[in-house]
């Protein structure tokens, strides 16, 4: 998006089997039957667009653009999350106002439990020299919009996210030898990026109070009416961590009875009820912990 012009890019891993910059960061694993050629980044991954497509794709659309045009990332997958069509009609309004303060933003969601520590396993905070409180207990993001000026901090920023990316001790699920007793799961790509906007904020090379916007409860929604300012003024923050210390205690008390009848969990289509209890409580401790200075 330059001025008035807008230009709509879109990728598939096989639409770029030929594409010198797709082929030029592909390390494809050794050849199984039946696989398309440079479907894999990783070789633990089940497939290239789950750990390193965003990065991917965008340091392409990047290099493609102007300096000081704006991009946005999508996830195109409107089968799956529907509100995802929702707020397109005013988007360029939307994205010229989350770039008023900043060159970057990426939305966070439930703040007040959603932390990089739960998300994240505990060697990848290890080896990115983020297992500390200031960093592991930020909240986390929600990488299914990623909004941005191309500018050399933008840049720099998506370069290492990409080179992270490519690092399988860090993007993988394994090896983690040393589990944190409340992580949830391993959100490969997201917890990357997580941890490298936060040392941005730490560092002041992101704006003091950065994203600016949280998703509002229970909603995907890229609109400027479902999204809520960050930080939070101090009754609200109190309202939000009560809510889901209430929401999690609930379930994890009840959760032989109902977990997978409310909508958050119907989620995790194929988590067992043990996981789903363990789930639980884990969210109901991460709502007790206080978040770090400078959220």
């Amino acid at each position: 998006m330059r001025g008035g012009e807008v230009q709509l890019l879109s990728y598939t891993p096989r639409s770029l089997v030929e594409d010198d910059f797709y082929r030029k960061h592909c390390c494809p694993s050794r050849s199984e039957s039946g696989m398309e050629p440079y479907m894999e980044l990783l070789p633990h991954a089940h497939k290239l667009g789950y750990y390193a497509w965003k990065p991917l794709v965008i340091c392409k659309a990047l290099s493609q653009i102007e300096p000081g045009a704006i991009l946005l990332f999508m996830d195109a997958n409107l089968q799956k999350y529907q509100d995802y069509r929702e707020g397109l009609q005013d988007l360029r309004k939307t994205c010229r106002k989350l770039l008023e303060r900043t060159d970057f933003f990426v939305p966070l969601e439930d703040p007040m439990w959603k932390r990089i520590q739960n998300h994240c396993k505990a060697l990848t905070l290890e080896l990115m020299d983020a297992n500390t409180f200031t960093v592991a207990f930020a909240p986390c993001i929600c990488v299914n919009r990623i909004l941005m000026r191309r500018t050399a901090l933008v840049e720099r920023l998506m370069q290492d996210w990409l080179h992270w990316c490519g690092q399988s001790d860090v993007i993988c699920p394994i090896p983690n030898p040393k589990p944190h007793p409340l992580c949830l799961f391993h959100t490969p790509e997201q917890a990357i990026l997580a941890i490298l906007v936060r040392k941005l904020v730490l560092q002041k090379q992101l704006p003091a109070g950065w994203p600016f916007y949280s998703y509002a409860p229970g909603t995907r929604i890229f609109h400027l009416d479902f999204l809520e300012d960050w930080p939070m003024p101090f009754l609200m923050r109190c309202c939000r961590r009560f809510t889901a210390m209430f929401f999690f205690l609930q379930h994890a008390l009840f959760a032989f009875r109902y977990p997978k009848e409310h909508h958050f969990w119907r989620q995790f289509q194929r988590a067992t009820p043990s996981y789903l209890l363990k789930f639980a409580w884990r969210g109901f401790l991460m709502s007790l912990i206080p978040l770090p200075e400078h959220c």
